[in-house]
């Protein structure tokens, strides 16, 4: 094995792939990063056997060849080389790298000892917009479970629909969240779960452009292919919660709100909120103003905002982080919280279309907090 490549190259294909690599494995060589040269390409991936990221860059191949290097030492030793290229050089006791002045000699494992993911087939596809996906992940993920006692709760539901429409759900038992958006060569209806890690890296790949990408499934894979970087997740097993069940068509109360307004006197009022064993907030809808009020003891605090109410006055109290993120991740200017008791869920939805549902839990009022 005799190879060369860019130093800043090999750094960023090194840091993507890694995402992948587990802290720790009951099978040490998948705490290692997989290297292979061929043609005029090294190619890198890094798998826990649920997740794996691969990726290739550019090479000058001299000889065919490749090795498992440790993931803590070779990222490391890699991201302090000065020289503008790293070269590999295999030896009797294992790989010599050259940059610059430094000549490291590192041990390492066969390639032929890395297990191989399941591959792939096709039997679903559809097509999506980068940004509309990435956007999607980033408006769902925060509301998974993270209890390890119901592991489906622990993903994100997809669902792709006849219309022509993907459903992107998490809920976590006191909230939910759903986006939705069109996608395009959709080639049937299916419903998978994936694992929330697996959708927060495909976000952190996925382009804020309008460039589409292309989701492939087999009966229990999913496969993303960014070119020269590609994603493979297993789907998670079982049958996701009937969400609609929770999705109440009728409310006595609709109020107009100013997102950013009303996140940030949620911030506000959060700072004394969790003080308090409740973290609650209790919100207060007249017709043209909503109060915020949090009790600790370390202070109270009162905080307003104005508002268009259609219905009748309430008062109802959520936690505050649960209320927060759901409000936060909104990119609409307004939005409209739909309510009925102070022991019913809030709804929050668009002010026009469906883009976006947002459900929370009340909390029990108590002493006015």
């Amino acid at each position: 094995m005799r190879f060369r490549v860019n130093t800043a190259e090999l750094n960023e294909a090194i840091s993507i792939v890694s995402k992948a690599m587990p802290a720790h494995s009951s099978m040490p060589i998948l705490e290692g990063i997989y290297l292979y040269a061929s043609a005029n390409s090294l190619f890198l991936k890094c798998s826990d056997m649920s997740l794996q990221i691969e990726t290739e860059i550019p090479a000058f191949v001299e000889e065919e060849g490749g090795a498992v290097f440790t993931g803590r030492t070779f990222p490391d030793l890699v991201r302090r080389f000065n020289g503008d290229e790293v070269e590999f050089e295999s030896d009797k006791s294992g790989v010599v790298l050259r940059s610059g002045r430094s000549r490291p000699s590192l041990q390492v494992a066969d390639v032929k000892e890395f297990p191989e993911m399941k591959r792939v087939d096709e039997e679903f596809s559809a097509e999506i917009k980068q940004s509309s996906l990435k956007n999607m992940i980033r408006q769902t993920a925060f509301a998974v479970s993270s209890e390890d006692a119901r592991p489906i709760l622990t993903g994100i539901c997809l669902e792709f629909r006849e219309d022509d429409s993907l459903w992107m759900i998490a809920l976590d038992g006191f909230r939910v969240a759903i986006r939705r958006e069109k996608v395009r060569n959709r080639t049937g209806e299916k419903r998978v779960v994936i694992p929330s890690r697996a959708m927060l890296e495909i976000a952190s790949v996925l382009s804020g452009g309008d460039e589409e990408i292309k989701l492939v499934f087999s009966s229990t894979h999913i496969k993303i292919d960014f070119g020269h970087t590609k994603i493979i997740s297993r789907l998670l097993d079982g049958d996701y919660v009937n969400y609609s069940s929770f999705m109440r068509e009728q409310h006595t109360s609709h109020a107009v709100v100013d997102c950013r307004e009303l996140q940030d006197a949620i911030d506000r009022v959060s700072l004394l909120a969790r003080e308090a064993k409740s973290n609650s907030i209790r919100f207060s809808f007249t017709e043209d103003q909503l109060s915020l009020f949090a009790n600790s003891e370390k202070g109270s605090i009162e905080d307003q905002i104005n508002i268009q109410l259609m219905g009748k006055p309430i008062d109802i109290a959520f936690n505050a982080k649960y209320i927060l993120e759901a409000i936060k991740y909104i990119d609409d200017e307004q939005a409209c919280l739909k309510m009925s008791t102070s022991v019913t869920p809030i709804i929050i939805e668009p002010m026009e279309g469906n883009a976006f549902y947002y459900m929370v839990l009340p909390v029990r009022m108590f002493n006015g907090a």
